[in-house]
């Protein structure tokens, strides 16, 4: 088929237009030939100069549908003034105003009306083309009807094009003298939900929801989609291929073969502005090398603040490849960079085959719905070696964009998503143009946050934010910066996001001292609790002679306490703070004789209150240049093995659902006190609970976390003088059941360790002879025992044991000893993960033997409150699954039953999935009870786990039967007080974990932010 008037246009060009004037009349071979428009879309249209036209044919009388099609094209012509785009524009907008596929017709249209035509698009007996060609020559408007092929969602991405399968029509109109394609179809009608069975989601950009995608053909939706009314050629042509290459409209028309292997691209990339690089990938279908691939594209930078973007990531279940992956998340292994002028997606594969990247994006002044920009099809022939996860996988993505700039920030030092360092150590300054508050999380795939928060500070100096990173060893780290306006309260949003990597293996940095929030200087609550600092208000010191006088003023009922804290043995040995209180004025004499770096933190708490909870309102970061020791004392070797034990404090990373979590004190230490706070938050004092308990002859902190987060407790021993010393520091990370363990990235590489283990292995023998040389493997022992890293000081034991040491030497006992105890501890997660009681038992028998020093107690206390919660589901299991036949059928045979048994058997039916709306029926109820096999309620009580409840239906449940007693269902049914016991018991499960989170619509913007933060909540402002 050519390219052709319609049969429409043929019998209705005769007709008169509304001032009495005929079209002009001309054949086929009379209209302008085609050729490229002269120019762009934008140079003739816009929506707001038009609009006008908008408001007057969306008002147009329904009755219209009902005439002939002259009294239509005199409602849509009737303004004399109209040019020849606002004529194109109203047929447009009152074809696609029209949603075909929804009209209901109760009886035969009349005849010739737009009614009756729009009938016979839906039965196939007519297109859009067809109708538009005609209304435009009824108007004077020449117009043509292009055939070809398009890219619809019928198409297979990357599939040879098929003429027969992917036949379409659309148009071309005459407008200024130039032709303009037009489709109405594509306009108004959009494929929603088709699926193939044949991709499963392996990750979907930082809500990965790992699923098999089932087939489905989706459903025709009514949408209006502006671009396809005057596209410009160069973007239509790659959806869009006329069997005559003249009507393409392109200077240099394009053939069969790059229509069919290019990227498949959509009109959001061009709403966008996004564009290729000459580094971009414009085949549909690629290839990676050795593992790993890069898709980059260039952004406008004056509008790009305002771009959002997301992509899933599909694996084909049917290539040939590794099919041992096909239940590995993914989201760990794209890195998403989104800067002011680029957009980049750098992937990398653990694993082999046939992967689908879609990238969505959306302006958030425009709408919060994703819409798809482009697709590939990449084939990894061969996983890359040694592929380890990402630290984390923003959903903003990576680098200075526009979050950070919404935020006030400016990029002073490092724009770029990627930050390379060779001796570990990085200093970033950003500067700011609001009042904010900004905080940081380091974070690592091996080493935990607890440790990993000692590695990083961020102050505020002269207008500037300055982060400082010392990295404990080589690898890949994610720094991310979350950000509050100054006086807001709550959760700050994540704006701003580094990957820093150093490739240096044997790095020796040490942690900075103790800053409790990471943040030096001012903490946001310290005018809340009406304390001020006198002397300094920058949280960097130099002090040349080796003192320091810091003061404050605080509240009279109001008592500051301080630890002085330094991570050189010997400077801790010789430092002192003498503090004293006038009147309500604090001060604190600071002597540090030896030369380096210490920290000073600011504590308060109430006067006489027995409340064991103190608040951190100052940190210091003092660089003492030393002086004279006084007479008596001695100036250590900083390599003193003994006094290195007196300086280590127990430091932990958990992870629980639990909304309550117990806190062990270190054994042996009286008057402990503790400081709690969220990560990243700027949170009001008691914003989270905290009281101080002993039980089974056990000193205990029980916190109360609210919400969902990251949150930091240290303790710290209390001296009369009101000095401190830190203990332990304990990171608690508070997630849904459902995801507690998804963002752990060694359960993640445990998936993938069979060809990694092997890789790591070859490598480590190739290593240089002269790092086998004794001091050096000692000092491998030591930094693998400092970052508590179980694979790594296993080798370095293993290479050391090879030299022949001593049986008794010290260091090798301690590594062995901490060892053990590590390999204790991830037995207890992964036993924890696996919800196993059997497992449980043996891995909380290991620890308990493993551990020394208090190391494991937050853990054997958290594991064993997990085996309780497990044994106390698995009794209330088994309550419902030894009921017999018999209880159960006296239930169905109610035909009325007593009050409280319906509603015991709704509650427990709506936790196993039962609608409301179907529970609420006792026949219905009754009918539920009687199931066998799959579907029977006993197999469904059976494979019950709280974790995967939404928290919702627990409440909706709750709601059912709390107004009855258990004596008040047992005295009627013992068999419905059964279900009441099991519905009740879970109810509560799920309330003390939160219960599962339902997934976010993942076409949807979830930013709430207005400095671009994901899902933040209700903010507020301090008074």
């Amino acid at each position: 088929m050519g390219s052709k008037p319609s049969t429409v246009q043929e019998q209705q060009r005769s007709a008169s237009v509304p001032n009495g004037r005929k079209p002009p009349s001309y054949h086929s071979r009379q209209i302008p030939p085609p050729k490229p428009p002269k120019t762009k879309k934008d140079d003739i249209f816009s929506l707001e100069k038009y609009q006008y036209v908008d408001d007057y044919v969306l008002n147009a009388p329904p009755k219209l549908l009902m005439g002939s099609f002259k009294e239509l094209i005199r409602y849509l012509t009737a303004e004399e003034d109209w040019d020849d785009v606002a004529k194109a524009r109203a047929i447009f907008r009152w074809v696609t105003a029209i949603d075909v596929y929804s009209l209901k017709v109760d009886s035969d249209p009349p005849t010739h009306s737009p009614l009756e035509y729009f009938t016979k698009i839906q039965k196939n007996q007519g297109n859009h083309a067809h109708l538009v060609s005609g209304l435009c020559q009824m108007a004077g408007l020449p117009c043509v009807i292009i055939s070809g092929m398009n890219k619809s969602a019928a198409y297979e991405i990357g599939s040879k094009c098929e003429r027969k399968q992917m036949g379409a029509q659309w148009n071309a109109v005459y407008i200024q003298d130039d032709w303009r394609f037009v489709d109405a179809f594509w306009a108004s009608a959009c494929v929603v939900g088709k699926k193939s069975s044949e991709w499963t989601l392996v990750d979907s950009d930082g809500n990965v929801t790992q699923e098999d995608e089932e087939e489905s053909e989706g459903e025709t939706q009514h949408r209006v989609n502006e671009f396809y009314f005057l596209p410009d050629p160069d973007q239509l042509i790659w959806t869009h291929f006329p069997d005559e290459q003249d009507w393409q409209l392109l200077a240099k028309p394009i053939t069969v073969k790059d229509y069919e292997t290019h990227v498949y691209v959509r009109e959001r990339f061009y709403y966008l502005g996004i564009n290729f690089t000459p580094q971009s990938e414009m085949k549909c279908i690629l290839n990676t090398k050795d593992g790993e691939i890069s898709l980059p594209f260039s952004l406008p930078p004056d509008r790009s603040e305002f771009f959002r973007f997301k992509y899933m990531l599909y694996k084909n279940r049917s290539a040939d490849g590794d099919q041992s992956g096909a239940d590995v998340n993914l989201d760990r292994f794209v890195l998403f960079e989104h800067t002011a002028d680029s957009l980049r997606f750098a992937l990398r594969f653990p694993l082999s085959g046939k992967f689908k990247m879609d990238i969505f994006g959306l302006d958030t002044r425009q709408s919060d719905i994703f819409d798809l920009t482009c697709t590939y099809l990449i084939h990894c022939p061969n996983a890359q070696k040694n592929c380890l996860p990402l630290p984390d996988c923003p959903p903003i993505g990576w680098g200075f964009g526009g979050e950070a700039k919404n935020a006030g920030l400016e990029a002073k030092s490092h724009d770029g998503a990627i930050i390379i360092t060779k001796d570990g150590k990085v200093e970033i300054k950003l500067g700011a143009h609001k009042d904010i508050r900004l905080h940081q999380l380091l974070k690592n795939t091996i080493v935990d946050e607890a440790t990993l928060s000692k590695y990083a500070v961020i102050r505020e100096e002269n207008g500037e934010f300055i982060v400082d990173l010392r990295l404990p060893q080589g690898g890949e780290y994610a720094l991310k910066l979350y950000a509050n306006e100054d006086g807001e309260d709550g959760e700050a949003g994540n704006v701003l996001n580094y990957l820093i990597k150093c490739n240096e293996k044997n790095l020796s940095n040490k942690p900075f001292p103790n800053i409790t929030d990471g943040f030096l200087g001012k903490k946001s609550i310290a005018d809340a609790l009406g304390v001020k600092a006198l002397s300094h208000k920058d949280g960097k010191i130099h002090s040349k002679d080796g003192r320091t006088r810091l003061e404050f003023q605080a509240k009279n009922n109001m008592e500051l306490v301080c630890e002085l804290h330094s991570n050189d043995p010997n400077a801790t040995k010789h430092m002192k703070v003498y503090p004293k209180e006038v009147n309500g004025k604090w001060i604190f004499d600071v002597d540090m004789p030896i030369e380096g770096e210490y920290s000073v933190n600011i504590f308060a708490k109430k006067k006489g209150d027995e409340n064991k909870r103190i608040y951190n309102v100052y940190s210091y970061m003092i660089e003492s240049d030393g002086h004279e020791l006084e007479n008596g004392e001695e100036n250590e070797s900083k390599d003193d093995e003994d006094t290195k034990e007196e300086i280590k404090v127990v430091t932990e990373t958990v992870q629980t659902s639990e909304k309550e979590i117990l806190i062990p004190v270190p054994k042996g230490f009286d008057n402990v006190v503790a400081c709690l706070h969220r990560r990243h938050a700027d949170d009001p004092p008691n914003a989270q609970d905290l009281e101080f308990m002993e039980q089974d002859g056990m000193k205990l902190f029980k916190a109360t976390f609210d919400e969902y987060g990251e949150y930091i407790m240290d303790l710290y021993q209390k001296d009369e003088n009101g000095q401190l010393k830190n203990l332990a520091r304990y990171q608690v990370n508070r997630k849904p059941a459902s995801e507690l363990y998804q963002d752990d990235a060694r359960l993640l590489m445990e998936q993938l360790q069979s060809d990694m283990k092997q890789n790591r292995e070859d490598e480590e023998r190739k290593q240089d002879e002269s790092d086998k040389e004794l001091g050096a493997l000692k000092r491998d022992i030591q930094r693998a025992m400092d970052l508590k890293d179980p694979e790594m000081l296993e080798r370095s034991i293993a290479a050391f044991e090879a030299t022949n040491p001593p049986e008794n030497d010290k260091l090798l006992q301690k590594a062995k000893r901490l060892l053990e105890l590590l390999r204790a501890k991830e037995e207890l997660n992964t036993a924890s993960h696996s919800r196993s009681l059997q497992d449980l038992d043996k891995a909380i028998a290991r620890a308990k033997a493993a551990n020394y020093d208090s190391l494991l107690d937050l853990q054997i206390v958290m594991a064993g409150r997990l085996r309780d919660q497990l044994h106390r589901i698995e009794k209330l299991r088994h309550s419902v699954l030894n009921m017999d036949n018999r209880t159960i059928s006296e239930i169905r045979t109610y035909g009325n039953p007593p009050d409280g048994v319906h509603q015991s058997l709704q509650a427990a039916f709506l936790l196993l999935g039962n609608s409301k709306k179907d529970v609420k029926v006792w026949k219905t109820c009754q009918s539920i009870l009687g199931k066998t096999g799959r579907d029977s309620v006993m197999r469904k009580i059976s494979g019950f786990d709280p974790k995967d409840c939404y928290l919702d239906v627990a409440l909706s449940a709750k709601a059912v039967i709390e107004p009855y007693s258990l004596e008040q269902i047992r005295d009627v049914s013992a068999g419905a007080a059964t279900f009441f016991v099991w519905a009740k018991g879970m109810i509560e499960e799920v309330e003390a974990t939160g219960g599962a989170q339902r997934p976010d619509d993942k076409m949807k913007d979830t930013s709430t932010s207005k400095k671009g933060g994901a899902g933040q909540g209700a903010k507020k402002k301090r008074k």
